[in-house]
Order: C-alpha cells, then structure tokens, then sequence
C-alpha cells in the first residue's frame, strides 16, 4: 500500500517535471532567426521576466540591473557558447556585428513583440550603423590628433625622445653606466647587433616611440620603416660614436 502510495504521488509530479524540463532554454536548438528568438523567449521566460523587459523603455533594458552585464540566459546559450551557430550567421547577415548588439537587438524585439509594436530589425541595424560610423569618425580625428602631438613631442611618458643620432648618442651615454659602455665599445663590430639587439635594442624601440611613434621615429623613416631596423641604426651608430669613429 505504501509502496502504491510512493509510486503515485510520484506519477502527480511528472507533469511539473516536465514542464520544468520544457522551459530550460538550453534543451531547445538555437533559433536561426529573430522570430525564432521571440518564440523561445515566450517559452522560457518567467512572467516576471516578460513583464520586466514589456514595461521597461527599450533603450533602458540593457541598462537595468537584470541585464546589462548580458546576464539573460541566451547570451551563452545562444551567442557565445556554440562557435557555429546559424543566429550568429543570421545578425551578421543583418550587419549586426557585435555580441552586445545581437544581445540587445533581442531583447529590444521581444520588448516590441510583448508591446505589438513592429520589429523593424532594419531601424534597429541603421542605429548600429550610425554608431559605427561615429565611432570610426572619432578614432580617426583621435588618431590624427595623437600623430601630430607624439610627432612633435620631445618626451613620451616621461622619456626624453632625441631628435637625431647624435642626440641619441647623448642620451645614451646619459643613461649607462661607464662599465655598459666599455662593455659595448669592446664589442666586435660585427657582433654588436647580436649582442645588444634584445637589451638595450629592446629598450631603445620601447621606450623612443619607435613602434607608437615619435619624433625620432619620423627622423629615422627615411632610413628604415621598421622599428628594428631603426634601433640598428641607432646601436651601430652609437657603437662607432663610443669608439671615436664618428
């Protein structure tokens, strides 16, 4: 009798197990278009969750607590977790390009879904497309701005940059110690890139704005375009300066 008991009560919960089992988002495969998102969505999300996304305003929904670290459970599911995935393939397709965008293009479409507002995917891509296109605007006036000031700048981060080879020669014999020098004016000649190409090389191309930019580096493009090629300059040169050849 008690076993007959056992056995019914649980046959009563298999309908709520299963309808927990139904409304976990990752048991469903991942939607290929935003129609599709809609419709799981409406599937899985608590009535808490849709009353939530319904009432907010649309461009304050990645902005509230409950989503704006991209916490609402397809984020992974859907976007991040399954390199091939055909929803990805979908917003690309769209010119949506980033995960937060896709991310916030749904939960704006629900948002207008739960409202019986249209869609209009389209508004939404142009917005991003505006975004963008501000974007590359201020990095290119923002780049423009730092090329005229690190090329005309004789100190970066604190660093004095030379304005020449002598003035390198300077600074160098500045900087090291009397016991580096002799070292480096004992040298071979032709062993002095081998040996110093990833110390004081190594310094030279960091600290002198040879790979961001400097003044130094636009004296010596005519000569070399690459950074290494520049610090190898500078280290013969000085190498011959220490020994009295210059």
């Amino acid at each position: 009798m008690k076993a007959k008991i056992t056995i019914i009560f649980l046959l009563s919960l298999l309908p709520l197990l299963s309808s927990a089992y139904e409304k976990r988002l990752a048991d469903y495969p991942i939607p290929r278009n935003i129609k599709g998102c809609i419709k799981l969505l409406d599937k899985t999300m608590s009535a808490d969750e849709k009353e939530l996304i319904r009432t907010l305003p649309e461009d304050s929904i990645c902005k509230h607590e409950k989503f704006r670290n991209k916490d609402a459970d397809f984020y992974e599911t859907w976007l991040m977790t399954d390199s091939t995935s055909k929803l990805e393939k979908y917003f690309v397709k769209k010119e949506i390009y980033k995960y937060y965008q896709m991310y916030e293009t749904i939960l704006v479409s629900y948002h207008r879904y739960l409202n019986n507002l249209k869609i209009n995917l389209k508004e939404q891509k142009e917005k991003y497309a505006e975004k963008r296109k501000a974007a590359s605007q201020e990095q290119i006036t923002t780049f423009a701005k730092y090329e005229k000031d690190v090329y005309k700048s004789d100190t970066i981060d604190c660093v004095y940059i030379p304005m020449d080879l002598d003035d390198c020669c300077v600074q160098l014999d500045q900087l090291l110690s009397e016991e580096d020098k002799e070292y480096i004016k004992g040298l071979p000649k032709e062993d002095v890139l081998k040996h110093l190409h990833f110390g004081l090389g190594m310094w030279i191309r960091n600290n002198w704005g040879l790979w961001g930019g400097s003044r130094l580096q636009k004296y010596l493009f005519d000569i070399s375009d690459h950074p290494d090629g520049m610090s190898s300059i500078i280290l013969k040169y000085y190498y011959d300066w220490l020994n009295k050849e210059r």
